[in-house]
């Protein structure tokens, strides 16, 4: 019997892995009573009282390794009912002492079943609450993940048309105009570039969200960054009769590394809103350079004379799609999600913004931003010198929209480029099939297409289908999609370059260049 009831149990563990959680208190019932059988053979066979010790032991460990409470209680019945009738059949001596050791086991079994119990029901509660802590997390992130995909594709769309807009005026901006004439289009340009600015800032919006927004590394100097960029705004305080002082504070160097573009928006984001939100007097930028540990702390204060953020309000100013008006939408326009913006920008540079303000007599912000100090090892690239013109560059235009193909089309026949248009994918590899002797210099690939879009053209390119001379011919993106999984699915597919729309004239110029046949 006992060789049997350990073969049993030996089997038994060699299966536990395939035993569904629902059947292994049943079989744990039956292994014990298998157990408890056993004990209950050698007790008739000995009539030795000592052979009880052995009941008592499977008793306990009902309770210890039970939770189901019928299986338990089947279990203690069990070893009681058998326990009983034996000791009563072959009278043995002691059963009341052997009675008191089997009660203070059941009484045992019973606290260790309740505390088995609680444990197994906490740790389903905590299951199902990782479950739907899970859950949640998931559908938050398909949520997260499906907003900023539309605000991505919306900012898309919209990007696709004004690029035809912001093209265009520059295109007649060049041409001979009246004074009337010119006003119209230099406000139509300010039109248009404030419409980018709202567009720009859901797209960061959705970055931020989705983690796609980076922090680059590049040298510059402090001195020469603020310089520029306080002349840049000195127009618009200007139109508005305002004073704008830039104050230098403590800088320990001036060449520092980091993001440029991005404390580029900051500041700009602040400056606007300073400019914005002034009716008179003077705007102030202070900047301060501190060294902290092996790292450089960039710390700006921007005090305005406006009209100041109200004490209930200043807790909510750095929210998402938050003012601190309703009317200051209706007066001032804006998304509200610049200053949202900038407080997660400084936190991407591992800094931090803060802001103290008075209704009526101003507002001081401040922010700091960590930098690094320049290494041997890093250099700054120079810029290439930009020719006036490429008469010798060959390009293939490949652009469904009608609009950005005669924008596209001026652009570079003004730079003096010979340009082929393809509509599509498909017409793009048919004529690059057709134009084995006469290689092109660069092709300008628009990404979402019709019949085929900009990737598989690319990769079909890539692969041979468009004739041999072709595989390695330098391919740039012209997508209006500017979120960086694009940039990597658009260098996946083979593509050289990464152009986005409304197109940069300089950043065009900066491709061409890299691509003019040198003879």
């Amino acid at each position: 019997m006992t060789l049997l009831t350990a073969t049993i149990n030996f089997a038994v563990a060699l299966s536990t892995p395939k035993i569904s959680p629902t059947r292994q208190s049943l079989i744990i019932l039956l292994l014990l009573m298998l157990a408890s059988a056993n004990s209950f053979l050698h007790l008739w066979l000995s009539a030795a009282p000592e052979q009880t010790t052995n009941i008592f032991v499977t008793i306990i460990a009902s309770g210890i390794v039970l939770s189901n409470r019928p299986h338990w209680v089947a279990s203690i019945l069990f070893n009681w009912i058998g326990w009983i009738a034996i000791s009563v059949k072959l009278e043995m001596a002691l059963i009341q002492h052997f009675f008191f050791a089997m009660a203070m086991s059941t009484l045992l079994s019973w606290f260790a079943h309740l505390a088995r119990k609680k444990l197994v029901e906490k740790q389903l509660e905590l299951e199902l609450e990782r479950d739907l802590a899970l859950q949640h997390e998931h559908e938050a992130k398909a949520a997260t993940e499906a907003k900023s995909a539309f605000l991505a594709n919306m900012s898309h769309e919209i990007r696709t048309p004004m690029n035809g807009v912001i093209g265009m005026i520059g295109l007649i901006s060049q041409t001979k105009l009246d004074t009337e004439q010119k006003d119209f289009i230099a406000t139509a340009k300010r039109s248009a570039e404030s419409l980018l600015i709202i567009i720009n800032d859901i797209l960061d919006f959705s970055k931020i969200e989705v983690g796609e927004l980076t922090i680059e590394l590049v040298e510059f100097d402090v001195k020469q960054f603020f310089a520029e960029l306080i002349h840049d705004q000195h127009f618009q305080a200007n139109n508005k009769g305002l004073k704008l002082e830039l104050l230098k504070g403590h800088v320990l160097q001036t060449k520092v590394v980091g993001d440029p573009y991005r404390i580029t928006q900051i500041m700009n984001n602040l400056l606007s809103n300073a400019i914005k939100f002034t009716g008179s007097g003077n705007i102030v930028v202070r900047y301060d350079l501190m060294a902290i540990g092996d790292d450089l702390r960039l710390s700006v204060q921007v005090t305005d004379t406006g009209m100041g953020v109200s004490e209930s309000a200043l807790p909510f100013l750095f929210d998402s799609f938050s003012q601190a008006d309703t009317s200051t939408t209706r007066k001032f326009g804006g998304t509200g999600l610049g200053l949202s913006i900038t407080k997660q920008l400084c936190e991407l540079m591992d800094g931090d913004i803060t802001v103290k303000s008075i209704v009526g007599k101003g507002s001081t912000f401040e922010f700091s931003v960590m930098l690094a100090a320049p290494t041997e090892t890093l250099t700054v690239q120079e810029k290439p010198d930009i020719p006036l013109s490429f008469t010798n560059l060959r390009i293939l235009l490949v652009e469904d929209n009608f609009i950005n193909q005669e924008v596209m089309l001026a652009i570079l026949k003004g730079l003096e480029v010979t340009v082929f248009v393809a509509d599509d994918g498909l017409e793009a590899l048919s004529l690059l099939s057709c134009s084995q002797t006469t290689p092109f210099d660069l092709i300008l690939m628009d990404c979402q297409m019709p019949n085929m879009d900009g990737y598989e053209a690319t990769r079909r390119i890539r692969a041979g289908d468009a004739g041999k001379i072709f595989e390695s011919v330098p391919i740039a993106a012209l997508t209006a999609n500017v979120m960086d999984s694009e940039r990597i699915k658009c260098l996946d597919a083979g593509m050289n370059e990464y152009l986005t729309k409304p197109i940069d004239i300089d950043a065009l110029k900066s491709v061409l260049v890299k691509y003019q046949p040198t003879n």
